[in-house]
């Protein structure tokens, strides 16, 4: 591996290889209210002790002297509005020059297995890997499945990942089924150390911190977790205590003696 890809890749993983990544790329989909005060947010995963954001351009632009020289910065690179007729029909919508230009330690683009523009999706990536491995930038795949292929999500999944471990990605980020049997058959499947995504906020803080020690005793490396951050009262604090599972190997119910504290 070159160089510059393995210190970009050290603003992201910790010494251990492992990584807290706080998404807060969420506004074009839809409104969320705790989005009106980014710097807010930011500082709280700064003091959390989260190794990474993932954003897009106008973000950055927006926080860049917050985040400098305190997180890792995952910069997106694809994408669809709310309002558009599918937010799932991912669009190639920066590149790989532009980011680094800007800092990124790494690039993110997301494909939906099942979907009917699935190849389209894939050959962007193909694309993107190129134009990354020319410029030693790091690039994540994130892996989601069409809401209308559900009946098949853990195998899609599985086989999304492995897709984009094949086609150059240095991590994969992605979504777990429902059906936990196939939390290792994912993970196992790709080339690529693999991190959890969480998808919409989950009731209670400790199912949080659940789904997170199922995920790394599956063998991910870390979780990428946006509104389950966010959306919690003290972000700070749920950083926190996912840092005892994600970093420590500790128990759920050491990690919410964490949250007791706070």
């Amino acid at each position: 591996m070159n160089i510059g890809k393995k210190i970009r890749l050290s603003r992201i993983l910790d010494e251990k290889g492992r990584t807290i990544i706080v998404p807060i790329d969420h506004a074009v989909e839809g409104y969320f209210q705790e989005l009106e005060d980014p710097e807010r947010l930011i500082k709280e995963f700064i003091t959390g002790g989260a190794n990474a954001i993932l954003l897009r351009r106008g973000m950055l632009e927006r926080t860049h002297s917050l985040i400098a020289g305190k997180l890792g910065i995952i910069y997106r690179v694809s994408g669809a509005t709310g309002s558009s007729p599918d937010v799932t029909d991912q669009r190639l919508i920066a590149s790989v020059y532009e980011a680094l230009k800007r800092g990124a330690d790494a690039i993110v683009f997301t494909i939906y297995a099942g979907h009917p523009k699935e190849n389209d999706m894939y050959t962007y990536f193909g694309e993107l890997s190129d134009e990354a491995y020319e410029l030693n930038l790091p690039l994540i795949g994130e892996v989601d499945t069409w809401p209308s292929s559900q009946e098949n999500k853990g195998e899609l999944l599985r086989q999304g990942v492995r897709y984009l471990s094949e086609e150059g990605a240095d991590l994969i980020k992605t979504y777990f089924p429902e059906d936990e049997s196939y939390y290792k058959k994912i993970i196992k499947y790709s080339l690529v150390p693999v991190v959890a995504a969480g998808g919409p906020k989950m009731p209670e803080a400790k199912d949080v911190l659940q789904f997170a020690k199922k995920v790394i005793d599956s063998g991910a490396i870390g979780v990428a977790f946006g509104r389950n951050v966010w959306q919690q009262k003290s972000p700070s604090s749920i950083i926190r205590a996912l840092s005892k599972i994600v970093k420590e190997d500790q128990t759920v119910e050491d990690a919410l003696k964490v949250l007791a504290e706070h």
